[in-house]
């Protein structure tokens, strides 16, 4: 089958790991995979897999990088003839739509847009937009369940969960490199957090979480991994609250997965989630996730794999931190859940089989 994947960015954040993961998966079961999407970071991960790849000029979110985008997705749509055409999220499956219609208005290619969540106050614009594409694949029910009581018809819908790759487990040289190169005290607590640095990722609840921990255990250590807008503002807000040398500022991270591993927990102080992907891969590593309580993320840990709180000013959350460092046997309960969690309902092979059988729903 012939298919042609587009994403509006191939940046650090998850949607653009799972599109850099279907290229590979794609590639490798014999498809012709095409790859539309501007420059990015996630570009190295697929470098030595067989795909055409086809840049995207990146003219920001306004109307007139719309346009360029719609107008370039046209260009290529035409040339490659695909079979189908997938699409990540809401303005790229549109856009992915109308692009098809305008390259062969007699017979369009049929588009999957996959669904990573919008904002809680933009689901009624997100279901009109997703009228445009044949299908719209969720990443999690909740989203599905928000989608469709915006508007979206839920026979044009299906869940399609986000999956990680399994990597070996962290080697003892590599986490000590690690703490030698962060500075980590020996035995110290570690809390990650993985993601951008934008609002919905909500950091400022986060950092007073750790203000609530430290007061408890003075040793712990945070690790602030990604990057993004509101970096400087965080890194002054550090240094304001007295932070600096236990909340570290580690930036875009190609070893990500190295130090989600190292950490003791993970947490996500968001405003909102779809199916993160970084949570998918701490359950994959063993360690449990601490998450406020949030679409995706209440139905990912309703099994056991970690701990939900109340979505607040970051009390909740830094008192379920500090529970946690202090237990490590329910720690290690939930690593394991974690663990088995990943294998049983989100593997990459069942990811990728999903998207094959819609696939191929849709060129029947």
């Amino acid at each position: 089958m012939r298919i042609v994947l587009t994403s509006p960015a191939m940046g650090v954040g998850g949607a653009e790991r799972v599109v850099a993961l279907l290229v590979a998966e794609l590639a490798a079961r014999g498809h012709e995979v095409a790859l539309i999407a501007p420059p990015g970071m996630r570009d190295a991960e697929i470098a030595a897999v067989p795909h055409l790849r086809l840049p995207l000029t990146d003219e920001g979110r306004g109307p007139r990088g719309a346009a360029q985008a719609t107008w370039e997705l046209a260009r290529a749509i035409r040339r490659l003839a695909p079979d189908v055409v997938h699409a990540q999220n809401v303005k790229s499956g549109a856009a992915a739509a109308i692009a098809a219609r305008l390259a062969r208005p007699d017979a369009p290619p049929p588009v999957l847009a996959t669904f990573h969540g919008v904002l809680p106050d933009e689901y009624r614009t997100a279901a009109r937009l997703l009228r445009l594409p044949r299908h719209v694949a969720c990443v999690s029910s909740d989203l599905r369940d928000q989608i469709t009581a915006a508007g979206l018809a839920a026979e044009r819908t299906s869940v399609i969960r986000n999956a990680v790759d399994v990597v070996p487990p962290l080697t003892a040289a590599r986490r000590a490199a690690l703490d030698e190169e962060l500075g980590l005290p020996a035995e110290a607590p570690v809390v990650a957090i993985v993601g951008r640095l934008v609002p919905q990722k909500a950091h400022g609840r986060f950092l007073a979480a750790a203000r609530l921990v430290l007061q408890r255990e003075p040793s712990t250590r945070f690790l602030v991994v990604g990057d993004g807008p509101l970096r400087e503002r965080l890194e002054r807000q550090v240094k304001a609250d007295g932070l600096t040398g236990r909340v570290l500022m580690l930036g875009a991270r190609d070893d990500a997965r190295d130090l989600i591993a190292r950490a003791d927990l993970v947490v996500f102080s968001s405003e909102w989630e779809g199916l993160s992907i970084a949570a998918l891969e701490s359950l994959a590593a063993g360690t449990p996730v601490v998450s406020t309580d949030v679409q995706g993320m209440r139905e990912l840990l309703a099994g056991g794999a970690g701990a939900i709180v109340a979505l607040d000013d970051g009390r909740a959350l830094g008192e379920r931190v500090g529970e946690l460092l202090a237990a490590p046997d329910e720690r290690a309960a939930m690593g394991r859940e974690g663990v088995a969690l990943i294998a049983r309902e989100f593997s990459l092979d069942g990811m990728v089989s999903a998207y094959e059988e819609r696939y191929r729903a849709l060129t029947a």
